[in-house]
């Protein structure tokens, strides 16, 4: 039964008295905490469960950019996947609309009402009440509880549509005038307006909106629904009554549902008598914190007048800090998402150029203070996240930075002409100078058509420039476009059809089949999925797992890619059982490998995957003969499976270890091998020596304490309010997950104790107990990318290889140390020359060695100043070093382009590589070499090679963009043929890094002209 406001316990909001005309009327003051609470406790009041607002990432709904709407947490129950969690829910939903179908970014500033970040006030019925009720009780919330004048409120309704089939939703009509709203203020409109959808296909229905006059006059009904501030949409209730089907039929639905939203922000500024969101305490305290830092003159609220333009920038400043604020603090990444980056960025360029912020202020971070101030009463999650927002701010200001230093010509004068452009995310990124030159000419024209990028277009920039979909969704969205994704996607799908049959098949062994004929004839075989349960029954005693044999019964066999009812000697086939022990690849864990046997037939199992739910074992027959029925036993290989466990467990407490000692990390993949693991992360604070060190430690302490590692089951519902869980960002997680965690209590030199937690959902095999790992050592850290780094380490008797490796190489490093000693006081030339290529000889082989990251380090600074000692002493000879160098490199790769740093640190010594290029003068050449933390480059270009587009000048830009400094063509030469580079001074320890980056960047460029 509707419960009205004086049976609640409402937060009381305060009033005072103003003039209105000749009459003095009483103005009710409400802060926006009030106005967001008394929503949810009147409709808890009225039997609703407090539901709180989900995370604006949409970790299981790779279709959305953002959490767009309230009703996105509650969108496997509308499609039915998911039993409601309780009959009437409410909340205050996180809401980010950025591009796609909802995109509020270019309005931003403009106008009084619209923003990239929002939170819509919800309630739900999951087929408990639906359009009496949920009427009533809006009504009595605006009316009675708001106590908005009943004169200035108008409805819509749905008017029908007959070529839908559709009749007008009379019954919608009549709730209003049951209610008292007169015929006048309820107003019938069309499937645009008053027919709600989720999609192309989907639960969808009819909805009534409760629109508002801020004029207050008499009658303003012809001005419902024009997009018009004087009179705005409040409130929006949909009635979920039927499913789109994917042939455009309408179903009508047994069980109806109520979806409703309404604009936190919209009704704030109603409640206060203002006629901008803008001018109510969720921005005004922004507004005050930028005019302080600032020293601009104070928020006045004009739009878009002369010389006034500075409130403009103020909205959007303030939307924009509010928006990646709340997105930073519930676990997104920039780099994960180009719509979260464009933000930033435009903020972070109008905070310097409108507002004289410099990054070494930190103005950015300390707006994310006062938003936080100004939500966390109602989203705690704000102000917890504090400093994972500052260290993620603060990167990006500083990429930023880089990035705009770093732009080569084309962009410099592209940018002066465009600077809208100085957003992009990736203005190195291959091809999109050539697809913003593609595209401006004909921008005006697609805005005044329908402001739509062209699918033909948009696959023109991805299969002819290379540019990702992300990449032209955001260049699109910097001019006010969308892109026609259907084209986009119709011109794909016709290209992909030219090459599906050779994409479709898969290679296991000898054995190819389509994955895809494969599944659809199991399907329409009947043939049961397989159960794999029992892949996690296994036991363990003092550290010894054993893995029980499991029968089975065969199902379908794969011989030849095609079905088959037997199988015989040395056939390679797959195999599917009703039920198996084996763990297919999947997690980024490797599929097990063991044999299926029965009575005088043997197959080796080499590995097992994963086909649309049925496993399948791959491997041959080693003897016998197998056929559909027969009852087999499943062994798994026990060294294989415990070499995984051993390495998936460790990643899973290395990736908590470097989150600790970076203070905010993101792990972007990983791979699990029965011989190592390698995890990929996102790291804030570099990874030096020194932490890198602290990591192993934390996990070596973590298996020498015994930790034990548990498994659980938990509903996906239930996983995002799991406390500390470890979610990979783009990753969907099926309706059931299993969380492993650990912990571990650390005490650190001066700090508290500290416990430590591992909480992942994870789909792989793990050991029981922490200790079981045995030894843990890191073998490599690999520069993948800004800020990503892959980690590569191994555990138990690889590990226990790793340091005996150590201790024999350290051993043999002073031996040398003492050779290079002896050498350099005889100083004879020859010898000491032929030191030098014993030295790099050795070092070549210990490459090949499996060592700790940290002794390698060692060596290799060892090496280095050996090295350097040994040139030293040779410096008139260098210049002779590179030549043979050269000319042994020539020797060894007579054909092809050359791409090469070379060994030899010319100190002092001026290194002169036109020498070196004119050796293979008739190739395309880049060589660099470095000289007292400078690194030198020269490129060149044959000249049929430049007339097939390629370009000296282009080629070296690639590395100059990693290394920085400059790059320009001798004098009086053409920069298409020839470029030399001189970098800025680079540290000793980022060098080598930033070399190999330089070389991976200047192969991808010269691979295109081959």
């Amino acid at each position: 039964m509707l419960q009205v406001a004086k049976h609640l316990n409402l937060p009381k909001a305060a009033s005072s008295l103003v003039w209105h005309g000749t009459c003095r009327i009483r103005r009710i003051h409400w802060p926006s905490r009030s106005v967001r609470s008394t929503f949810t406790e009147f409709f808890k009041g009225n039997g609703h469960q407090h539901i709180r607002s989900s995370p604006v990432i949409p970790w299981n709904d790779p279709s959305l950019a953002f959490v767009n709407a309230g009703m996105n947490q509650f969108k496997p129950i509308f499609l039915g996947h998911q039993q409601p969690p309780c009959p009437r829910a409410t909340n205050s939903q996180k809401c980010i609309r950025v591009g796609g179908k909802h995109n509020d970014l270019a309005d931003v500033g403009a106008d009084t009402y619209h923003h990239t970040f929002f939170e819509m006030l919800g309630n739900w019925s999951f087929g408990d009440y639906f359009k009496k009720e949920a009427c009533a009780m809006a009504w009595s919330l605006l009316t009675e509880v708001y106590r908005l004048p009943t004169d200035r409120l108008y409805v819509t309704y749905f008017g029908g549509n007959a070529e839908a089939g559709l009749e007008a939703d009379v019954e919608a009509r009549d709730i209003w005038r049951s209610i008292g709203v007169a015929d006048s203020r309820i107003i019938p409109f069309g499937m645009k307006d008053n027919f709600w959808e989720m999609g192309s296909h989907g639960p969808c229905g009819p909805c009534t909106e409760i629109h508002y006059d801020r004029l207050g006059r008499a009658e303003a009904g012809e001005r419902v629904n024009l997009g018009v501030e004087d009179l705005i949409e409040l409130w929006n209730l949909v009635f979920i009554q039927y499913e789109r089907l994917k042939d455009g039929n309408l179903k009508t639905l047994s069980t109806q549902h109520v979806d409703t939203g309404m604009g936190l922000e919209r009704i704030t500024a109603v409640l206060n008598g203002k006629s901008s969101n803008y001018d109510t305490d969720l921005f005004m305290p922004i507004f005050t914190a930028v005019e302080k830092m600032s020293g601009r003159r104070e928020y006045k609220g004009y739009f878009e007048k002369e010389g006034q333009c500075i409130d403009t920038a103020y909205r959007i400043l303030a939307d924009h800090t509010r928006m990646f604020t709340v997105a930073l603090a519930d676990g997104m990444f920039p780099e994960d998402s180009h719509k979260l980056r464009r933000v930033m960025r435009r903020a972070i360029t109008i905070g310097e150029e409108q507002f004289g912020f410099k990054r070494e202020d930190e103005s950015l971070c300390r707006l994310t203070r006062v938003v936080a101030e100004t939500l966390s009463d109602a989203y705690p999650e704000l102000s917890d996240q504090l400093e994972r927002i500052r260290l993620i701010l603060r990167h990006e200001e500083e990429l930023f930075s880089e990035l705009q230093k770093k732009v080569n010509r084309d962009w410099t004068d592209l940018l002066q002409e465009q600077p809208e452009l100085r957003i992009l995310s990736d203005l190195h990124a291959p091809g999109v100078i050539e697809g913003v030159k593609e595209i401006l000419p004909r921008i005006q024209e697609w805005k005044e058509h329908d402001c739509k990028l062209p699918g033909h277009v948009a696959l023109k920039l991805y299969d002819t420039y290379g540019l990702h979909i992300d990449q032209i969704e955001e260049l699109a969205e910097v001019y006010d476009l969308t892109v026609d994704q259907e084209g986009f996607e119709r011109g794909l799908s016709e290209v992909r059809q030219l090459t599906k049959s050779v994409s479709q098949q898969r290679m296991e062994g000898s054995a190819t089949f389509n994955k895809e004929v494969i599944l659809d004839d199991l399907v329409r075989l009947n043939v049961p999925v397989t159960d794999d349960s029992a892949k996690y029954f296994y036991e363990s005693m003092d550290g010894l797992y054993s893995f029980k044999p499991l029968k089975s019964r065969v199902l379908s066999l794969l011989v030849d890619g095609k079905l088959s009812d037997t199988s015989s000697t040395q056939q390679k086939i797959g195999i599917i059982t009703d039920r198996t022990n084996f763990y297919h690849e999947a997690g980024g864990q490797v599929g097990d490998t063991g044999s299926i046997v029965k009575n005088n037939t043997k197959v080796k199992i080499t590995s097992a995957d994963n086909v649309g739910g049925y496993v399948v074992h791959w491997g041959e027959v080693e003897y016998g003969e197998l056929a559909v029925g027969d009852i087999v036993t499943s062994s798994v290989q026990s060294r294989h499976r415990i070499g995984c466990m051993q390495h998936h467990t460790a990643t899973h407490l290395l990736n908590s270890a470097v989150k600790f000692v970076t203070g905010l990390s993101c792990q972007r993949s990983s791979l699990v091998t029965p011989d190592h693991l390698s995890l990929s992360v996102r790291t804030y604070e570099p990874l030096n020596e020194s932490s890198i060190e602290r990591t192993e430690n934390i996990v070596k302490k973590w298996i020498a304490a015994n930790k034990p590692i548990s498994r659980r089951n938990m509903d996906i519902k239930d996983l995002l309010r799991e406390p500390n869980i470890t979610l990979v960002p783009g990753e969907v997680y099926p309706d059931t997950v299993h969380v492993i965690t650990s912990r571990l209590d650390l005490q650190e030199e001066g700090s508290e104790e500290k416990q430590l937690l591992s909480v992942e959902p994870c789909c792989g095999t793990h050991l029981h107990n922490s200790g079981h790992i045995g030894n843990f050592v890191i073998t490599s850290i690999k520069s993948a990318g800004v800020g990503i780094r892959n980690i590569r380490a191994v555990c138990g008797a690889a590990a226990g290889n790793a340091v005996r490796c150590a201790t024999e190489t350290l051993t043999q490093l002073k031996d040398w140390e003492k050779q290079v000693e002896v050498e350099l006081s005889a100083g004879n030339h020859k010898r000491i020359r032929k030191l030098e290529k014993d030295l790099i000889s050795w070092h070549t082989k210990k490459e090949e060695v499996p060592l700790p990251y940290l002794v390698r380090t060692q060596i290799n600074t060892s090496l280095d100043n050996m090295t350097r000692s040994l040139r030293n002493s040779l410096r008139g000879d260098v210049n002779k070093q590179m030549i043979e160098e050269m000319n042994e490199l020539t020797e060894a790769q007579p054909d092809g382009p050359i791409i090469h740093v070379f060994t030899t640190d010319f100190g002092t010594s001026k290194a002169v590589l036109s020498k070196a290029t004119k050796i293979a003068n008739k190739r395309p050449v880049l060589v660099m070499a470095k000289a007292e933390g400078v690194v030198v480059g020269r490129a060149v270009m044959p000249e049929e090679k430049v007339a097939n587009g390629a370009s000296a000048a282009a080629w070296l830009e690639c590395a100059r963009s990693i290394l920085g400094g400059k790059a320009s063509a001798p004098k009086g030469q053409d920069p298409l043929l020839v470029c030399n580079m001189r970098s800025v001074k680079i540290k000793d320890h980022e060098i080598g890094e930033k070399l190999e980056e330089a070389l991976m960047c200047s192969k991808d460029y010269i691979e295109k002209y081959k």
